[in-house]
């Protein structure tokens, strides 16, 4: 049995090593006051509400204490009312042109009505659309890529459902190969069944300039399918985890939300 560090400090590096250096992001959320939330990597977040004005994290976030041991990390509250979402920025770490990469957080959904839960995706006027890891309107968890140039997407979609109301781990990898892609979901570190359907021919996606947001697709201004619900560790990575590295970052994060 590996026996992770036990320390908060040592538990967030444990996570690191797991996520590798390429394109790495881990948002931890150890903020409770302020209006930044800040990034292990690239890319510090704005909470951001109707308009996409800037939102002290106090007042509308909500932020509670996850894992009785620490007591100094956090979940945050997202509702579509007042559009509460973490605004961030467009930069190349977040964009997979025929490269791997794997996206998670732990997630609590409140209601189950097409919940973003991470995207770089502007379906509005700007258009210009990459990747959204969300749940869809049925309560499915789904990756879809997105080929912006010719317009075509790769969905793969859990044939199961997302339980509201309950604290979930999920992750979803890529695997980087191009036309036909191989992407593997988890729910609380287990591989999920899983349904691929193809929308055109797609080939890859291309790197646009729509920004990094956690909570809903889209520009800050316009956020769309808000998720409801709490979030907490999202991270993403250029890395396609393989399954046993998944199922230690479920070992890892289980006591840091409080879950053991």
């Amino acid at each position: 049995m590996t026996v992770y560090n036990r320390t908060l400090e040592g538990q967030l590096n444990d996570i690191l090593t797991i996520l590798g250096t390429t394109k790495r992001s881990l948002w931890p959320f150890w903020e409770r006051y302020g209006e930044l939330v800040t990034c292990i990597g690239v890319g510090d977040l704005i909470p951001s509400e109707t308009g996409g004005v800037p939102e002290d994290l106090g007042d509308d976030f909500a932020p509670i204490a996850i894992g009785a041991a620490w007591g100094n990390l956090y979940s945050y509250h997202f509702h579509p009312t007042g559009d509460h979402h973490l605004a961030g920025i467009d930069h190349a770490d977040y964009s997979f042109v025929a490269a791997p990469f794997s996206v998670g957080a732990w997630i609590r959904p409140t209601t189950i009505a097409s919940n973003v839960i991470l995207a770089k995706y502007d379906a509005g006027v700007g258009v210009a659309r990459e990747y959204r890891f969300w749940i869809d309107a049925a309560g499915h968890l789904n990756l879809e890529l997105y080929d912006e140039d010719v317009d075509t997407t790769w969905i793969t979609n859990q044939n199961g459902t997302i339980v509201p109301g309950q604290m979930q781990f999920v992750v979803a990898t890529y695997d980087g190969v191009l036309v036909t892609p191989t992407i593997t979901l988890y729910v609380n570190g287990v591989a999920v069944a899983k349904t691929d359907t193809e929308t055109g021919a797609f080939v890859d996606m291309e790197a646009g300039v729509t920004p990094l947001t956690i909570g809903c697709q889209g520009l800050t201004a316009l956020p769309a399918n808000e998720f409801h619900g709490r979030i907490a560790l999202p991270f993403l990575t250029g890395k396609c985890l393989i399954a046993a590295e998944v199922a230690e970052l479920y070992a890892i994060t289980s006591p840091l939300v409080g879950l053991c």
